[in-house]
């Protein structure tokens, strides 16, 4: 079976009057079209020391009424200086990579 995942980042920034504090924090909402049977979970969420992408892993999980397509979101953290991309990877229930997207943060 072929899979996809996608993202959506989404600048806290923007999200309310309680957002003013929250200027350089992000959430990035992930969509999965794996196969009904499984929900998909963040299981890393992680930048090295300078780099520019963040790398965030979410992994299959075996849940009989999960439904084919998965959303889940990131949680809340904190855009790095000089982060510009952030890749998601998708793995399976063996911990294969089976999907990955990367988005470039908005302007």
């Amino acid at each position: 079976m072929a899979y996809t995942v996608s993202q959506t980042l989404t600048h806290l920034q923007d999200a309310g009057e309680f957002a003013a504090n929250t200027a350089n924090n992000w959430s990035d909402v992930i969509t999965s079209d794996n196969e009904a049977g499984y929900f998909i979970a963040v299981t890393e969420n992680s930048i090295a020391e300078g780099a520019a992408q963040r790398d965030i892993t979410v992994s299959m999980v075996a849940l009989e009424q999960a439904p084919e397509e998965n959303k889940t979101d990131s949680g809340c953290y904190e855009r790095q200086d000089g982060e510009t991309s952030v890749k998601v990877t998708l793995l399976d229930q063996n911990g294969k990579e089976v999907a990955s997207n990367v988005a470039e943060y908005p302007a």
